[in-house]
């Protein structure tokens, strides 16, 4: 049996989410194997459900598999259900695309998001069966590398990575494909990948010994300059997005519009590490918006940025995203908001009536701290900048801050609880439900920042400083405080700056049980404890504060900005003195300039160009909000046309869609109806909803030839036309068969059902399941008692128990054609009928028989309802079906 066979057959229909594991999603890349001459593997650390919407990942993928000799597939770190599963079975981990043993990649390349993440690279290195150092593999085996914004100090994973990638990866993932595919074996592969500029290969690299123990890049070698993508108009933008089936922590397309920020925050990597500023000119965005969504279906767009308030010419590009959107009911984000007055004029014209929260991150509450952070702002903007979000109808504001940044004191902390408290007060003032949420973090110093040689506070002082919050707002009405654990911010601040010692101490992290270490859940910290003791690890030498003139294990390492100018920008903090965004006054001589100067001053140029046309901009009248703002209440929006048809969908779903749950089946389906461009009706209200339903709930893991859907249209079109349409955009395992009209107020589906048929596959012999089902009649009645689930009971309430032979209609042994068992499965025609709105569950038989679903298979092949005449569809038609 296949790998693939075993993982979609045996272990998916035992894990919690096996919808994370389908890779047939849609727009998700298939090749043949034999017609490529290297396979990649672009692995995410964490869950399926966090990594899909990492924009970064979904680029590289594009590019890569537009490359004829290259297919790149996905991975990401399996759930804990899965890792038990597959180390039980002895298997390795595996791509999502054709479940290929991760081992028989020719690389695997992992995006570094966190520090957090490290124990999980080394968990899906081991669970591929690859050895972890990298002095151990052979030619056999697959090189590994990371890239990503959490890569700026690569020394903690050195010992387990061929490679590093520093900077954008739209040029030189191209390079990397061709060396690899240039080169047979490992030696000679790093080799040609040493010269590539932004590829940092450790085992090529001289380092030295300190005296105090850190091993460190040797300072005499050439640095290894990152990478810049200097067109961003000309830069692959993945179209095609991987439509989940998993709900996902961000569910929306990430449309990247600008590159890089100066705003030059003290505390910020990525405002560094990302410089230059590079923007998508607004045609550019809206042809990429247009184009996406239509091949996604998605209903929501992000507009990203490290600060999408900076953008130059921001209202014009927000206007133009809105004008393509609103008709769609596809909603607008703007994740990036600057703290002023401009930025709640922004949500307000994205928001339309979906008005809920706004989120600012001030960061630092006393403007002492503000000018250390450099990030200024008086608190009477602050305040203004709240009171105008709750004058136009927002109900919450949501302020995120800092403790344990530089200099702070108590007085500063305390500042955070008065700072929200008056936010509150004002907002009041304006909104009887005006709230705040307030989100605590601890700092943590970073490579590559003027903040990079300040000390970190401890666990201990961390939870000092967030019991003083604690104690004046934790209990207030009106005020929601949330705080980032201590531990996860010790285990993130012990590594951030580490030289490649402090590998040591994550292999054995790892070993003794560390995995998932920014899961609160997950976090195992006696591991780590445990590890820091035995290696005699030291923790105040990785949390002290850096003297200005020592060595650091990432010197090696371009960003174009000299170690000259963050020690002077240091200095700068500690005389609280502020610097102004370089795009709106003066240059600061950060170093970028000096290197990449055409690109720089055509950034400059465009800016300024920007802002004069900002000055002309006149905001347009949204057709889709009726009325004005009222003071505290979102704007009335406009009456939605009234339904005119309702078409009645035959649907299968097969293969591994069938281990989609029944809310994802239905946003996969709603989707589907988006791309097909149906005119859809919604609901009315401030959270429209698109007027589909379905017949019942399809249990997890069960085929079906006869799902029904209910979709309610607002303009006529003839059903067959509609048919076609779905067919197109239709993902794979999820068909449409056939259609019928029916009139507006026929009744539900779900109350018409009046009997389901399915091939139910048992797994025993049919000697043994006749003996079953003898024994099972002969013992009379057989009950079954469902419970009721209720958030406000402790208990579940029990409902009245039932006869399973009420239900159970027929049970036919030889009338399972054309659909035969398999070896070691019995197969069955079952007819299950509906009694008043109860209906016997195929789970239910299954344990009645003293057997599991999960080790069978069940097919829906009927759906029969009371009134056939008026539901019933055409024929089925031929469907693949997975036995």
């Amino acid at each position: 049996m296949s790998l693939q066979s075993i993982i979609e057959n045996e272990l998916m229909p035992q894990v919690e989410k096996p919808s994370r594991y389908i890779g047939s999603e849609l727009n998700s890349v298939h090749k043949d194997p034999n017609e490529v001459s290297i396979r990649l593997a672009l692995s995410f650390p964490d869950l399926y459900d966090i990594g899909l919407g990492n924009l970064g990942l979904h680029i590289l993928y594009a590019i890569l598999n537009k490359l004829d000799y290259c297919w790149a597939e996905r991975t990401y770190a399996p759930g804990v259900d899965m890792e038990r599963l597959l180390r039980e079975r002895k298997l390795p981990m595996f791509t999502l695309e054709s479940k290929t043993p991760l081992g028989d990649m020719d690389g695997i390349g992992f995006t570094l998001q966190s520090e957090l993440t490290y124990t999980n690279i080394l968990n899906m290195l081991d669970l591929a069966g690859i050895p972890l150092r990298t002095e151990d593999r052979t030619d056999s085996d697959p090189l590994t590398f990371c890239g990503g914004p959490a890569v700026f100090n690569p020394e903690p994973l050195v010992y387990f990575m061929d490679f590093f990638v520093f900077g954008d990866g739209e040029d030189i993932v191209v390079e990397i494909a061709e060396a690899i595919q240039n080169h047979a074996t490992r030696a000679d592969r790093l080799k040609a990948l040493s010269q590539i500029e932004g590829v940092y290969v450790p085992a090529l690299f001289p380092f030295d010994v300190l005296n105090d123990g850190q091993i460190l890049p040797s300072n005499t070698a050439p640095k290894i300059r990152k990478r810049i993508a200097k067109d961003l108009n000309a830069a692959e933008f993945p179209v095609e997005y991987i439509v989940p089936y998993t709900k996902q922590v961000h569910d929306r397309i990430s449309l990247e519009v600008l590159r890089g920020c100066t705003q030059g925050c003290r505390f910020c990597q990525a405002g560094m590490t990302t410089r230059p500023v590079r923007e998508r000119s607004i045609d550019k965005i809206e042809t990429l918006l247009e184009r996406t969504l239509d091949a996604t279906g998605y209903e929501e767009v992000s507009l990203v940025s490290l600060s999408t308030c900076d953008y130059s010419q921001v209202r014009s590009m927000v206007q133009r995203v809105v004008n393509k959107t609103n008709p769609k009911n596809v909603s607008v984000s703007l994740p990036s908001l600057r703290l002023d007055s401009f930025a709640v004029e922004l949500a307000d014209m994205v928001a339309g009536v979906r008005r809920s929260g706004l989120t600012f991150a001030p960061e630092a509450a006393s403007p002492r701290l503000r000018a250390v952070i450099n990030k200024w702002i008086p608190d009477e903007e602050l305040l203004n900048m709240s009171s105008e979000a709750y004058k136009r109808g927002w109900d919450h504001v949501k302020l995120y801050f800092m403790i344990g940044l530089p200099t702070e004191r108590d007085d500063d902390v305390e500042a955070i609880a008065d700072l929200t408290l008056r936010t509150l007060a004002v907002g009041k003032q304006y909104n009887s439900k005006a709230k705040v949420n307030t989100g605590v973090s601890t700092f943590v110093p970073k490579p590559f920042t003027p903040f990079q040689w300040a000390p970190q506070i401890d666990p201990t002082e961390t939870s000092r400083r967030q019991e003083i919050l604690f104690e004046k707002i934790g209990r207030h009405h009106g005020v929601r405080f949330g705080r980032h654990d201590a531990e996860e911010t010790f285990l993130e601040g012990l590594v951030s700056r580490a030289d490649r010692r402090a590998g040591d101490l994550i292999l054995r992290a790892f070993e003794l049980g560390a995995r998932f270490d920014a899961w609160h859940e997950h976090r195992n910290i006696s591991a780590w404890k445990q590890a820091i003791e035995e290696l005699d690890f030291v923790v105040d030498f990785q949390l002290r504060e850096r003297q200005l003139d020592e060595r650091l294990p990432w010197d090696h390492i371009d960003i174009l900005i000299p170690k000259s100018w963050f020690q002077e920008d240091w200095k700068r903090a500690t005389e609280l003195k502020h610097a102004e965004d370089c795009r709106h006054s003066k240059c600061h001589r950060c170093g970028v300039i000096d290197q990449e100067r055409a690109l720089c001053a055509h950034m400059l140029r465009n800016s300024i160009e920007g802002r004069k046309l900002e000055r002309d901009f006149v905001r347009e009248v949204n057709p889709y909000i009726q009325d004005a703002i009222a003071q505290g209440a979102p704007p009335a929006r406009e009456t939605d046309k009234d339904p005119v048809q309702r078409l009645i969908f035959r649907i299968a779903v097969t293969g591994s869609a069938r281990f989609l749950s029944h809310l994802e089946t239905m946003n996969a389906w709603i989707r589907t109806l988006r791309r097909a461009h149906l005119p859809v009706a919604y609901s009315k209200g401030f959270h429209p909803h698109p007027k589909v339903s379905f017949e019942s709930a399809r249990p997890v893991a069960e085929e079906s030839l006869a799902c029904y859907m209910d979709v309610i249209l607002y303009e006529e079109m003839t059903p067959d036309h509609a048919l076609a349409q779905l067919k197109q955009v239709s993902a794979e395992g999820l068909n449409v068969l056939s259609v019928k009209e029916v009139p507006l107020k026929a009744p539900s589906l779900m109350s018409s059902i009046a009997a389901t048929e399915y091939i139910m596959y048992f797994p025993c012999e049919r000697s043994e399941l006749e003996r079953k089902m003898d024994q099972l009649r002969d013992n009379g009645p057989h009950w079954i008692t469902r419970t009721k689930a209720n958030k406000r009971r402790r208990y579940p309430k029990k409902k009245k128990p039932f006869d399973l032979f009420e239900h159970l209609a027929s049970f036919e042994f030889d009338r399972h054609e054309p659909y035969p068992a398999q070896e070691g499965f019995t197969a069955v025609k079952v007819r299950l009928e509906r009694v008043g709105e109860r209906g016997l569950r195929p789970s239910e038989l299954f344990k009645a028989l003293g057997l599991s679903v999960a080790h069978g298979h069940v097919l829906r092949t009927t759906t029969e309802f009371k009134n056939e005449e008026v539901f019933q569809s055409a024929t089925a038609g031929q469907v693949h079906i997975t036995l």
